[in-house]
């Protein structure tokens, strides 16, 4: 019995971790900026200096590439959007300068010639206008 005791007196106690599940994360930078430290092998984030652990990171990263993608993509919708944008005031401008030069042929004394038939008409003529929706493939606009 004596020897028990002996052997409970020799045991040494000491904590070498402790565990705190409550804690917020090092660094809640949004977006973070992080700096690869090959030499001590560690990931310091450039915004705050906290020392992120590699798989915290790499998610950040993937978490972050998403988004950049999504943001790709409604750029790209956008450039396309203002480019319909863009191509339409390009076919008005065309419509409005063929308009301004048939005006400035007729006030010299020109008339325009059909482009189905190749017959000169007066302008003055025309009786009536269609809308180019209803009237077919037709007319390019």
């Amino acid at each position: 019995m004596s020897n028990v005791i002996e052997e409970r007196n020799k045991v040494v106690s000491f904590t070498l971790f402790k565990i705190e599940k409550g804690r917020e994360k090092i660094c809640n930078c949004n977006p973070p900026h992080y700096i690869i430290d090959t030499a001590n092998r560690i990931i310091v984030c450039d915004d705050c200096g906290a020392v992120i652990e590699p798989f915290e990171a790499l998610l950040n990263v993937v978490e972050y590439t998403k988004e950049y993608e999504e943001y790709q993509e409604k750029a790209l919708e956008k450039i396309n959007s203002y480019r319909e944008m863009a191509n339409e005031e390009l076919r008005r401008r065309f419509r409005n300068r063929a308009f301004k030069d048939m005006d400035s042929n007729y006030q010299k004394g020109m008339l325009p010639h059909c482009p189905k038939c190749g017959e000169m008409f007066e302008p003055t003529e025309i009786d009536h206008w269609t809308n180019k929706k209803y009237y077919g493939n037709e007319v390019k606009a």
